[in-house]
């Protein structure tokens, strides 16, 4: 047996059918995996696990319906980049040997149930996190519109202050990729003065949360998330209330 190397399963999905094609080899790399799966949840650590099982999910998915596996050539910037429909592509399943199609089945009657089991938790506890967040336009509420903003969040008498910017802002959808940069972190004593300074010409959101979270790993991502739904609910509201007015 080969030698047993812990993969990226954010880029990989070639582990399940490549050499060797062995039940037991299988097993040993997915569960080490689920051992991080557990401890990252244990954490409320979401990224980039959410996307890891998503990518994993997928795959069997396209593995059981078509015979075909999913790849993409994405070269991630950040732990929550994640991989978009259009950038998945299909290849069949290079699988030749009688021996190895056996040998795969067991592979694949293992994997499927343990990775749509974690993909549910995974998803569960997204959603949790995201329901305790709360999104509220502070100040330029006219221009929430705007491809560029700001947004901030409080803990700890701390507070850090980034700047947003959402690609593909010509056409609003869920999936737009939305790049932050941190501006500053710095004691809440007095910020909400300090906010003029911003301008009046970009958004500004205040973000906060019932239960603390991981920054980076949860909150952050989730934050962007949630931001850019408040601005497509908001739009699509306005869109109607004037179709409506015509």
């Amino acid at each position: 047996m080969k030698s047993k190397k812990k993969i990226d399963f954010r880029k990989n999905t070639e582990w399940l059918y490549s050499e060797p094609v062995d039940l037991e080899h299988k097993q040993y790399l997915l569960l080490d995996f689920l051992k991080k799966c557990d401890k990252k949840i244990e954490k409320f650590e979401l990224y980039p696990l959410y996307s890891e099982v998503s990518l994993q999910l997928a795959n069997i998915h396209a593995i059981n319906s078509e015979f075909k596996t999913l790849y993409h050539e994405k070269d991630f910037k950040s732990d929550d980049d994640e991989i978009l429909l259009s950038e998945l592509k299909f290849k069949p399943v290079p699988i030749e040997k009688e021996n190895d199609f056996e040998e795969f089945n067991k592979i694949l009657q293992f994997a499927a149930p343990k990775i749509f089991e974690y993909f549910n938790i995974v998803k569960s506890v997204s959603t949790l996190v995201y329901d305790a967040i709360s999104v509220t336009i502070r100040k330029n509420d006219e221009k929430y519109r705007s491809e560029r903003g700001y947004f901030y969040y409080v803990e700890d008498n701390n507070v850090y202050l980034w700047e947003y910017f959402i690609e593909n802002n010509s056409v609003l959808k869920i999936d737009n990729k939305v790049i932050h940069k941190l501006v500053s972190k710095t004691i809440s004593d007095g910020f909400i003065d300090k906010l003029d300074l911003l301008g009046y010409d970009y958004p500004i959101f205040e973000v906060a949360t019932l239960t603390q979270f991981p920054l980076d790993s949860t909150l952050l991502p989730i934050f962007k998330k949630k931001i850019l739904s408040h601005i497509i609910h908001k739009s699509s509201l306005l869109n109607q209330i004037n179709s409506d007015v015509v």
